[in-house]
């Protein structure tokens, strides 16, 4: 399949961004999301261009590090699916696809898709879970 891809590139938190554009070919409908910005990355590498910046971490859809926005909803088109776990069959050949960072005042961007999270990081580290809390939340 074929994609057209239009993604945020903001070089730090001390510049602005735009809009750049993209076009990958023959891409998998089989592999995920974020296999199909490798790919991206490692043909912007060999073009000696900057990689897209963009988080993940287990990639598993376990962590959640992986969010940014997809055609305006974050983590794209389908529901309770992380980023890392949306595979490209989701969209069509020929599909404009827009890449953008999560917008909040609290997750500054701090390059291309990449957003400043420890503000949320810090909330996750201060809460304790126990089973007690785990029954009370059904």
């Amino acid at each position: 399949m074929n994609i057209n891809l239009k993604i945020w590139r903001q070089p730090s938190d001390k510049k602005d961004g735009k809009l750049h554009d993209y076009r990958l070919e023959n891409v998998d409908p089989n592999i995920s999301f974020l296999e199909m910005l490798d790919i991206l990355n490692n043909k912007l590498v060999k073009e000696k261009k900057d990689p897209v910046a963009f988080d993940h971490d287990c990639r598993e859809g376990i962590c959640g590090s992986c969010g940014f926005m997809i055609n305006g909803r974050p983590h794209g088109p389908q529901k309770a699916t992380t980023v890392c776990q949306l595979h490209m069959r989701s969209f069509d050949d020929e599909d404009d696809i827009l890449l953008e960072p999560f917008r909040a005042k609290s997750f500054g961007v701090i390059k291309d898709l990449s957003v400043d999270r420890k503000s949320f990081d810090r909330i996750i580290s201060c809460l304790l879970y126990t089973s007690d809390a785990a029954d009370d939340s059904l």
